[in-house]
């Protein structure tokens, strides 16, 4: 193996935090790479057409602005809320190519698995005897070739929406879920935009109670307002008409008027929209002849079968632990959270995004050392609390630790 470098930095992940990350490592002299398996902001363009609950000021890191100011580009600076479309091509696609950091993001760049050279997940533990061994990376680009490359630090920005959960009941796959999987919508749809013909006039069935469903069943309704013979079967596990982890007086104006058509929707607002709570998935059937799905639901009334055109699992998304299997990574067993993060949180009190503390980097830390896991990923299950704004507090406070961990100058002294 050739020598490594001791301030080399791997990214993984090319997101507002991934990339934050890269900016504030060049300016503090880290030898940076970023690794990203699909295009930049991949996430953020996979729902696209969706706006975001919080303005530009929020979405932006100080770094990345810094960044493009330095190449004379001018990031947005407003209280509207951009679409994660706006973002990703207004900021981080800019970012992404500016002259410091085009040859250190590596797109279609999939980081399979990390562990370290020379040591297994269960070899030396404790922090000495562990830096000794680098951090060493599965890469796989875009043709399937694979690769070893290594670093002495490892930012894991990689996020969450890439692992949907499944809709069966106890969040293990309902009967016939994993082979329908592919043909079935576990995202917001862009049912007003790209995927309007696929649900004009249709039934489609969505399952899921939180942000993203109450984000689809919205546009699905003003589509039946536009295209007669549009209908809506939205089933939750939530016997009530509600939402978990909703918040008193929210701070964000965005996040409360959804909630709240969301909230009227389940109330019969809509003569297209029919809602069912206390309702768990039991199973999938299709049929090839009809184009139809069959979908085996318990209610609290007993079982029964709702019949769609198309089928939306918006269920929520968990964080991907294969990816450090094996590392020295302490989990909660509710959240997948890293475990002092997820303390924090739970000792915060709070649910709304806006108010949980910011958290340094002895929170942020791994048993293993020299590896953060930071942004959505690092909230576990509980993604939907996470604040863009948080992650960028979350940067600024790993690479200060990493940087005098690297013998490198800190952000004061940068």
């Amino acid at each position: 193996m050739p020598p490594i470098s001791p301030n080399s930095l791997a990214i993984l992940g090319a997101g507002p935090v991934g990339l934050e990350a890269a900016a504030l490592a060049l300016e503090l002299g880290f030898d940076v790479h970023v690794f990203e398996r699909g295009d930049v902001g991949a996430h953020l363009l996979a729902w696209g057409h969706v706006r975001m609950f919080t303005p530009w000021r929020m979405v932006v890191g100080p770094a990345s602005a810094r960044l493009l100011a330095r190449n004379g580009a001018a990031t947005p600076d407003s209280e509207t809320c951009p679409t994660g479309l706006e973002l990703a091509e207004q900021v981080l696609q800019p970012l992404a190519t500016t002259p410091e950091l085009k040859a250190l993001v590596h797109t279609h760049s999939q980081v399979v698995q990390v562990s370290r050279h020379g040591a297994r997940k269960g070899d030396g533990p404790g922090k000495r005897e562990r830096e000794s061994h680098p951090f060493r990376l599965l890469v796989r680009d875009q043709g399937g070739r694979e690769n070893y490359l290594h670093a002495h630090a490892v930012v894991d920005a990689t996020g969450v929406y890439s692992t949907p959960n499944w809709a069966g009941t106890g969040g293990i796959p309902a009967r016939g879920e994993t082979y329908l999987a592919p043909q079935m919508s576990y995202h917001p749809d862009d049912v007003l935009g790209l995927r309007r013909e696929r649900h004009t006039a249709k039934t489609t069935l969505v399952i899921g109670g939180g942000t993203s469903a109450i984000t689809t069943v919205v546009a699905l309704a003003q589509l039946a307002a536009e295209a007669p013979g549009t209908r809506v079967s939205w089933v939750t596990r939530r016997p009530a008409p509600g939402f978990a982890n909703e918040v008193a007086n929210d701070s964000l104006p965005a996040r409360a008027a959804l909630l709240a058509e969301g909230r009227r929707l389940q109330q019969g607002g809509s003569d297209a929209v029919q809602w069912t709570g206390d309702c768990e998935v039991e199973g999938f059937e299709y049929n090839s002849a009809t184009h139809r799905y069959r979908v085996q639901l318990a209610t609290a009334a007993g079982a029964r079968i709702e019949e769609a055109d198309q089928v939306i699992v918006n269920c929520g998304y968990g964080p991907d632990p294969l990816l450090h299997r094996e590392l020295q990574i302490h989990e909660c067993y509710e959240s997948l959270a890293p475990m002092k993060l997820a303390s924090a949180l739970q000792a915060s009190g709070t649910t709304d995004c806006t108010q949980v503390p910011a958290q340094g980097a002895g929170v942020l830390a791994n048993p293993e050392p020299g590896y953060f896991i930071l942004g959505a990923k690092s909230y576990g299950r509980g993604a939907t609390a996470f604040l863009l704004e948080t992650g960028f507090l979350q940067v600024a406070e790993a690479l200060a630790a990493l940087a005098e961990r690297a013998g490198l100058r800190t952000p004061q002294e940068a």
